[in-house]
């Protein structure tokens, strides 16, 4: 992928936080995240309805946040927005579904109601789904190529030989990254991480959670983040921001085992406050 096209998409932190064109229009960042994570979830409930690929969701939910850093909430609905970028994605990533039967499923499923059944209805989702596709393609520049962290995910789990577990762990290890990866979507991640940098934090987590080790120390192997060539803290910040959107956040806490490391994600244990998690701990590190 051209690396103009790359970076035309990557903003920062601070960027998102003041100047949306959302903010520029009074909305806040509270309410501008809720309504993209509506947005993502009516996506992905049609996307259900439709039989639709991850692959297709992760586009859709992608081309729907960067929508909304070229236009705002206030002139756009996050459900006309959504059932576009679900039809657009459809197509992109080769499993196209009938505009019908698109606007069938963004009917019911706004109705909450799998049985609705209203011709006029279904009319009027076809002409939104059909004017707001073009607007869509025009904002988002008709780059239609999206990074998506779960490839990376599956590379790293098949490719990598250092990884010595089972292939049942590596099942496990998939459905558990594949659930943090799609809680993701709800939030505009995609704008200020690459894809490489999710999947690396979500491998992280995944590794710690099942309770599997994983490499942290450059000088006795390849580490995650090295061998998905991502920066360290980036994905530490990154693991941060996926743990802020738990209900009760878990932490991470560097033990103090004494050395000297500026390594973020070295000697770290991941803290779960809430009595539903097991604590995920780091196996003791053998000496070299």
């Amino acid at each position: 992928m051209n690396d103009i096209f790359k970076t035309q998409w990557k903003f920062d932190k601070n960027q998102y936080g003041k100047f949306t064109p959302s903010r520029c229009d009074g909305i806040s960042i509270e309410e501008e995240n809720k309504l993209r994570s509506d947005g993502i979830q009516f996506i992905k409930n049609i996307s259900v309805w439709l039989r639709l690929k991850q692959t297709t969701i992760a586009t859709a939910s992608a081309y729907f946040h960067r929508f909304f850093m070229r236009c705002s909430f206030k002139d756009y609905t996050q459900y006309d927005i959504g059932a576009a970028a679900t039809f657009l994605a459809a197509k992109t990533t080769e499993h196209p579904r009938i505009i019908d039967y698109v606007s069938v499923a963004c009917a019911r499923v706004i109705r909450h109601d799998n049985h609705f059944y209203d011709v006029d209805e279904f009319t009027r989702w076809i002409k939104i789904i059909i004017s707001k596709e073009k607007i869509l393609a025009e904002k988002i520049c008709f780059d239609f190529d999206v990074d998506l962290p779960h490839i990376h995910v599956i590379d790293f789990l098949e490719n990598s030989s250092d990884i010595m577990i089972t292939e049942k762990k590596k099942v496990i290890l998939m459905r558990m990254a594949s659930l943090i990866i799609s809680q993701t979507y709800n939030h505009p991640f995609c704008l200020y991480y690459t894809s490489k940098e999710i999947a690396s934090a979500v491998l992280y987590i995944s590794h710690k959670y099942i309770g599997l080790p994983v490499n942290e120390n450059p000088l006795l192997g390849p580490t995650l983040w090295g061998i998905m060539e991502t920066d360290v803290y980036a994905v530490h910040k990154c693991i941060n921001d996926v743990f802020s959107t738990y209900p009760t956040p878990p932490r991470l806490k560097k033990i103090n085992n004494g050395s000297r490391d500026d390594n973020p994600l070295t000697n770290v244990v991941i803290i779960f406050d809430d009595d539903n998690y097991a604590t995920a701990t780091l196996k003791e590190k053998s000496s070299a």
